[in-house]
């Protein structure tokens, strides 16, 4: 500043130093108006970046399932993951929370693969 030793007293400005300060305070008002501008622009862009990254996200989520590794396995290798799947400690009961009728609620393939697994049947109680 060019009259900062001035800054706590309360002295008088020489015309000079009024005019010198005068012109520091507007090249600090543009400075500001342009870091307002920019600001605001920033926050704009953030706002686009946003959503991109919101898109972006829910494509992958969406779309990640269809590159699964489960979903290349043969039927035969998931009627065997099927059956290794039953209780152990207790014979299967017809229940929408155990195995077999919880695979077929997964999706259409696996309640298909469930549906003709006789293995998954036979030792319902």
């Amino acid at each position: 500043s060019p009259a900062c030793h001035k800054i706590c007293t309360n002295e008088q400005l020489t015309s000079e130093e009024e005019t010198e300060v005068r012109r520091a305070m507007d090249e600090s008002l543009n400075r500001l108006k342009t870091i307002e501008s920019e600001t605001a622009r920033l926050q704009d862009r953030l706002i686009v970046l946003r959503h991109s990254k919101k898109d972006a996200e829910g494509f992958i989520k969406s779309h990640q399932n269809l590159v699964s590794p489960v979903r290349r396995l043969l039927p035969e290798i998931l009627q065997e993951i099927f059956c290794q799947s039953l209780p152990a400690a207790h014979n299967p009961v017809l229940s929408l929370e155990e195995t077999p009728l919880l695979l077929g609620r997964v999706c259409s393939q696996w309640r298909q693969i469930a549906y003709s697994t006789p293995a998954l049947w036979s030792s319902l109680h």
